[in-house]
């Protein structure tokens, strides 16, 4: 059995491709849903890209998509800042991707004793200053908003660290955590994907490859939930993920082609 929905909210990284590498089998499903009529919107955690950004690489990989489609972490939180505080001032530890974002949705990006934000998302150049920043930006009380929970992210050669590794951080030694996580598996982003398709949770399935992230984020807005076995969740570790966040996906896939065909 597959679920058969009038609209699929479906991961990137791990799902379609794991970094700029595409998943072939991820790619083909796609372009069949596709075929059949099926209204997508990809929702991607991502916090180091813009959705430009993503919008090239998909397309590299031989994807017909529009910026409409597209939904992701940096750009949400951009607008979930602006709409809370329009041209608000942001200290940020993210990378260019979120940068640009951020500066598109009429926001100020400044140094942490100005700012009024802390926005934490990943870096994969963070190093002692940058980390001591955030830290200061913590303990000063600024509202502190996460692009995404993720610990670990799916990249070409294997697992890396994810906006975790500075969540945990300051956690640790500041003892808060953020105020507001805009992207999976927070309610923030799903809501808005929906409205974006202009669907209700029971007309779409939520497809990821990660239990706690995307299976999670499914079950918080009331939608079926795939995991596909192309990313952090395989088939040698798929038990072990269940039984450790106690959440079991409505469908369990190798792929997305394997769910669309099945």
């Amino acid at each position: 059995m597959r679920p058969d929905k009038k609209g699929y909210i479906i991961d990137i990284d791990g799902v379609i491709g794991k970094s700029v590498t595409p998943i072939p089998e991820g790619v083909e499903g796609v372009k069949r849903l596709k075929e059949l009529g099926k209204k997508i919107i990809f929702v991607s955690n991502n916090s180091t890209r813009s959705k430009r950004i993503l919008l090239e690489r998909l397309k590299s990989f031989g994807l017909e998509v529009s910026e409409d489609e597209i939904l992701v972490a940096t750009y949400a939180t951009a607008r979930f800042i602006a709409k809370e505080k329009p041209n608000a001032k942001v200290f940020t530890t993210g990378e260019e991707g979120l940068i640009e974002e951020l500066k598109l949705a009429g926001l100020e990006i400044v140094d942490y004793n100005e700012a009024e934000y802390l926005v934490v998302g990943s870096n994969r150049k963070i190093n002692f200053e940058l980390m001591t920043k955030a830290l200061r930006a913590c303990l000063k009380g600024l509202r502190y908003i996460a692009t995404n929970p993720d610990r670990i992210f799916p990249a070409e050669d294997g697992p890396i660290p994810g906006t975790g590794m500075i969540i945990g951080a300051l956690y640790w030694m500041a003892g808060r955590e953020p105020d507001v996580v805009v992207g999976k598996p927070s309610e923030v982003i799903m809501r808005e994907a929906l409205e974006i398709l202009g669907l209700e949770a029971k007309d779409v399935a939520v497809v990821g490859d990660q239990v706690d992230v995307d299976v999670a984020a499914g079950r918080a807005i009331g939608a079926e939930t795939v995991l596909v076995l192309t990313g952090v969740t395989t088939k040698e570790n798929l038990n072990q993920m269940i039984e450790r966040h106690g959440i079991k996906p409505d469908y369990v896939f190798d792929s997305l082609k394997d769910m669309v065909e099945g």
